[in-house]
């Protein structure tokens, strides 16, 4: 019973860690009478900050979780979320401002500590149960901050300003919470035992050995083996830790990253999300274009059905049998391509309610399609290394997503926002393309393969 109270109590945290009221309203609080920042100021000096300050902290906060063994990064993550918002209380200036950002960059990269602390804490045999639990309570926490935030607003309870100080109430109760968390013995990279590291050396050469051999087959996990190689009472330097940390990732990384359908997915995840990211970080510019001064939004009710649909429509995706190998670019392609109609559109429409329903289904989109993509990934790749895994498809994705806001947003382009959302229309179109190419060209090699086998089968019923 002691892995349903570690559970509850992360799941404590991260729910109250996502209530943020606020959030929905936050480019309208800017724009108002509190902050008198221009759309211009928000969208090219304020806003930018927080995508750089997420690419350039994730490796470092990934590595780190890892050595000081998850809690403290936790708490890191607390104490960054009440910064962030403290200081947007307090801010004047744009460069007040821009160090908010960064904060709010430093939060959303310690995050990967919540999502991982529960594999270093509980055994293998929980491992679905509480990462099921830990993300509804994520999807609970940021549907309920919708609600209250449109209630509250709608109903003149709360002003824009003063629903920051709910936020901030939520984040303090979550980092205090935090300080209960068990301490974590053992991790996956630095905190291991060395007497069985040879052996698990060759299990993981091994796998390789099989997956270089067979794309098609998945390879078999390793945790048990993995675990063998964990020790806290073992002194070795810091260097010497350094190194096999180094070794160990490396074969992680060649591990998952030689298997072509790995790569498929995995670069689907990371252009995918570079482009949502974009998307969900200036959405609240684009529908301050169609509203009228003094005219009720309803961006609070919209990140709520958003969740809520987004929930069941993950969790029936999982429920759905498709051979997501054979036709499963096709599905990606056609839906990369709706996403783009939807950006184009929206980036032409002034009507605030078309821009609302083409952002519910845009992110419906993404949210079902990226976790197809998360479990396509995960059948080809060692337990393990998720983390890892899920970490440099994600840095790939900033990385990019940096890219296209230095070029587009703080560049010589400087688009404005119309422009930059039909930018990213174009984007997935072009993902779209790709997609439906590697789609034919697999569907092609499959029924090669099976023509292949018709010859191969009926050439031995000839021999005999």
């Amino acid at each position: 019973m002691k892995w349903i109270i570690i559970s509850c109590i992360l799941c404590v945290f991260g729910c109250f860690k996502e209530f943020r009221p606020s959030e929905s309203f936050i480019t309208d609080y800017l724009t108002g009478p509190w902050k008198n920042f221009t759309d211009v100021q928000v969208n090219q000096e304020i806003f930018p900050v927080s995508t750089y300050s997420y690419f350039a902290t994730l490796v470092i906060i990934f590595l780190i979780t890892d050595f000081v063994r998850y809690k403290p990064i936790i708490i890191l993550c607390g104490l960054s979320g009440a910064i962030t918002y403290l200081l947007i209380i307090l801010g004047q200036n744009v460069l007040t401002l821009q160090v908010v950002e960064f904060f709010y960059g430093l939060f959303l990269s310690t995050e990967v500590a919540y999502y991982t602390y529960i594999y270093a804490k509980v055994d293998r045999k929980h491992y679905q149960e509480v990462t099921s639990h830990t993300k509804a309570a994520s999807l609970f926490g940021r549907c309920m901050a919708g609600i209250v935030a449109q209630l509250t607003v709608s109903f003149d309870i709360l002003n824009y300003h003063e629903l920051n100080y709910v936020t901030i109430s939520a984040i303090t109760f979550a980092t205090i919470w935090a300080l209960f968390l068990p301490s974590v013995g053992q991790s996956i990279y630095f905190h291991r035992k060395s007497e069985n590291c040879d052996k698990f050396a060759s299990v993981t050469t091994n796998a390789t050995t099989v997956l270089q051999e067979n794309n098609l087959n998945p390879v078999s996990h390793r945790s048990e083996q993995h675990n063998e190689c964990f020790s806290p009472n073992i002194n070795i330097s810091l260097i010497q830790k350094i190194k096999e940390v180094y070794i160990l990732l490396w074969k992680d990384f060649l591990q998952a990253y030689s298997n072509s359908h790995v790569v498929k997915w995995s670069l689907w995840w990371s252009l995918s999300t570079c482009g949502y990211l974009q998307v969900v970080s200036y959405i609240q510019l684009l529908w301050q274009t169609s509203v009228s001064p003094g005219d009720k939004i309803y961006n609070g009710a919209v990140d709520s059905l958003y969740t809520i649909i987004g929930t069941i429509t993950v969790f029936c995706i999982g429920k759905i049998p498709l051979n997501w190998y054979l036709i499963g670019d096709v599905i990606v392609s056609f839906m990369s391509f709706v996403e783009g109609i939807l950006l184009v559109a929206s980036s032409y429409s002034y009507n605030i309610w078309l821009l609302y329903v083409a952002y519910i289904m845009f992110g419906i989109i993404y949210h079902t399609m990226v976790t197809v993509a998360s479990f396509e990934v995960a059948k080809f790749i060692s337990d393990d290394s998720y983390g890892l895994i899920f970490g440099v498809n994600t840095f790939f994705a900033l990385l990019l997503q940096s890219v296209l806001t230095a070029v587009i947003v703080n560049g010589n382009l400087k688009l404005d926002l119309r422009s930059q959302y039909f930018v990213y229309g174009g984007y997935f179109t072009i993902i779209a393309v790709l997609y439906t190419i590697v789609g034919i060209l697999n569907i092609v090699q499959h029924c090669k393969r099976g023509e292949d086998f018709k010859i191969w089968v009926k050439d031995q019923k000839q021999r005999h």
